[in-house]
């Protein structure tokens, strides 16, 4: 805005010039003036020329005066020549090292992906590492728990060694037994005939068995136990006083669904294959005891040893009279025990009477498991809900269980706890 305000200026006094130089030269032109003895239109011309050099000269010392920009275009050009070429020199200087930024930057750029990625693949196979790690332990753990495992059938079977070897010479002596019954019963009359075969059977049998348990023996140390000395295989009640064949078939039964359970425990679809043994002596005594009384009998097929798992359960027929025990809501104990005051101690109080309860059934005659010892069970939610009423009583309360329906002898005892206030 400033240089179209100095053009403007200038151009007005151009023609304030020309204007008062024409005026000034004509007015000498007719005064007939004459400098230096010069025709008048010479000094005319003359006069009009200087009048316009002065003029001139006036507005330019007058604008550089007033005007720095005027000053600087006359006096200062070269020096701004001299500062234009040494600013651009500089710019070119600052552009090339600009330029040369630049291209370090792309190249730490480029320095920075490539670290960037590396940092990435060395963060995956870490993650990979840190995967199989946590794989090698979960695997070493559970190798560790085998072992465990694998050391303690060992001692097991290292403590049933003793008793398979007293095991193989009792069998070893019942077949010595039975040899000899064989060769009585060859001189006897011929309606023996099919006992013997059923001795001779007995006895193929035993000498199965015999070289089952001696293998038995070389791998004990590396078998499963899968059935412990006493535990019970099934319970059956047979009725008492009927004939003996009846009997007889009804025992069978009980031995045929025993093998059957044995095969579901061992997970063999082969449900035709014969894993328990059962000596003929000891079945037909039983079939003869039954069949001699005339009340219901408990009949409880429980194994002889330890059985490893690939060998023939070994098994004996235990009898057992079943009668009434508890009538439906008969008491079977009752106790009075101060209230607990808080949950633990409820539980424990809850916990002890069920032990006392199992303890008084047991004491009445209802059988107990071989293995643990009790009568009955009871569910978690039951367990819960009585330790729940027993915590909202205080001071005595009295526990009473009672059977929920008639318990025989056979068992097992579902009971009813009832609690309340004892004062």
């Amino acid at each position: 805005m400033y240089g179209v305000v100095l053009i403007a200026i200038i151009a007005v006094m151009g023609g304030a010039i020309a204007y008062i130089g024409d005026k000034l030269g004509t007015k000498v032109g007719k005064k007939k003036l004459s400098i230096f003895g010069l025709r008048p239109k010479h000094t005319s011309i003359i006069v009009t020329i200087v009048t316009g050099i002065l003029i001139s000269a006036l507005t330019l010392m007058f604008m550089t005066a007033v005007s720095w920009d005027v000053r600087t275009a006359l006096f200062g050009m070269e020096e701004l020549k001299a500062e234009l070429v040494s600013l651009t020199t500089e710019v070119d200087s600052k552009s090339s090292e600009l330029d040369r930024s630049r291209a370090e930057l792309e190249t730490k750029t480029a320095e920075y992906v490539a670290i960037t990625a590396k940092v990435r693949e060395n963060a995956e196979r870490l993650a990979q590492s840190m995967a199989e790690l946590d794989a090698v332990t979960a695997e070493r753990d559970k190798t560790a728990a085998a072992l465990s495992q694998l050391q303690s059938n060992y001692a097991l079977a290292q403590k049933n060694l003793v008793k398979y070897q007293g095991d193989i010479q009792k069998l070893q002596a019942t077949k010595t037994e039975l040899d000899d019954r064989i060769a009585g019963l060859n001189t006897k009359m011929s309606e023996l005939t099919t006992a013997q075969t059923a001795l001779q059977s007995d006895v193929d049998r035993l000498n199965e068995l015999t070289v089952s348990l001696k293998n038995g023996l070389q791998s004990v140390r590396e078998g499963t136990v899968v059935f412990r000395t006493g535990e019970v295989l099934s319970t059956a009640v047979i009725d008492g006083g009927k004939p003996l064949a009846e009997t007889t078939a009804a025992l069978g039964v009980a031995v045929y669904r025993a093998n059957l359970q044995i095969l579901d425990t061992l997970d063999i679809a082969e449900q035709k294959l014969e894993v328990l043994w059962i000596a003929r002596s000891e079945f037909d005594q039983a079939a003869a005891l039954i069949a001699g009384t005339n009340q219901p009998v408990i009949v409880r097929i429980s194994t002889v040893g330890n059985t490893v798992y690939g060998e023939p359960v070994i098994g004996r027929i235990e009898l057992y009279p079943n009668h009434l025990v508890y009538n439906k809501g008969g008491v079977v104990y009752s106790e009075v025990v101060n209230a607990p005051a808080n949950a633990q101690q409820a539980e424990e109080a809850v916990m002890l009477f069920l032990q006392k309860v199992n303890a008084a059934a047991v004491t009445q005659g209802i059988l107990p498991d071989p293995i643990q010892g009790t009568v009955g069970s009871m569910s978690g939610s039951q367990l819960f809900e009585v330790v729940n009423r027993a915590k909202r009583y205080n001071g005595k309360i009295e526990l009473t269980a009672e059977a929920k329906a008639d318990t025989y002898t056979v068992g097992p005892l579902q009971i009813e706890i009832r609690i309340k206030s004892a004062f």
